[in-house]
């Protein structure tokens, strides 16, 4: 087992956090359009509960219990170490020193640290306009520099990443789930479904607003908007999507 994952595992932590932290307060309902549909309006309801319990419950929890296994088994004779082994290990037979790197973790790791730098620099570039919910604001404006210049929505394109990519990383060959059995466990067979759920259900509803929100920025924006399109035809990945 080696101590160099600590800080693979923090960073990915830190994308995530990121990646889920709204930079601006929540926008009322009067101040967002009419026009969206029911969806959109539940989705916007729900989305700062959604990703402050992803990154608490699902990300920075899974992080911080493999980190506390790994901890506890470099340094057995501390007073802590036999009750986080005996809580977070299920069974005496797993082999916490197979916990370490592997490829697909380090794949991981780099997804989801990339996808919350990138996502640092969207709301860097958007400011004020960067809010959860949709609307279009006072003094509104068609921002196309930065993560922008490459695709139109590179918000939820790093959002995603995160999600993915940490995922990646809690479920890859050397990680505490897999090689401690806690996959094996009801508590995370449960988790596992509540993540997976969790992050198709988040995919999905950030791809469809990719729609609404370029609906809107064309009947604002107009012929600017025509124009950055046309320079920018990919949404989410550039020469894909």
């Amino acid at each position: 087992m080696s101590l160099t994952k600590v800080p693979f595992l923090a960073a990915s932590a830190v994308g995530v956090y990121v990646a889920h932290t709204p930079p601006q307060p929540k926008v009322p309902p009067t101040a967002r359009p009419k026009t969206v549909t029911s969806y959109e309006r539940v989705f916007s309801s729900l989305i700062r509960f959604y990703t402050g319990s992803f990154k608490v419950c699902l990300y920075s929890a899974w992080g911080s219990l493999e980190t506390c296994v790994i901890l506890a088994s470099r340094f057995p004779t501390h007073p802590l170490s036999q009750m986080i082994l005996d809580a977070l290990v299920p069974h005496p037979l797993y082999n916490t020193g197979r916990i370490g790197f592997s490829p697909i973790f380090l794949v991981g790791c780099s997804i989801a640290t990339l996808g919350g730098f990138i996502r640092y620099k969207c709301y860097r570039e958007l400011g004020r306009l960067f809010t959860y919910e949709v609307t279009i604001q006072q003094n509104h404006q068609l921002v196309t520099t930065g993560p922008y210049a490459y695709v139109r929505h590179p918000g939820y394109t790093s959002v995603i990443a995160s999600c993915v990519g940490m995922g990646v990383c809690l479920a890859s060959p050397g990680s505490w789930l897999k090689e401690c059995g806690v996959f094996d466990t009801f508590a995370g067979k449960i988790a596992v479904w509540l993540y997976v759920g969790y992050t198709v259900w988040g995919a999905v509803s950030a791809v469809a607003r990719t729609s609404l929100e370029d609906r809107l920025m064309k009947e604002q924006f107009g012929e600017d908007w025509n124009k950055w399109a046309q320079n920018v035809p990919y949404r989410l990945i550039p020469y894909v999507f």
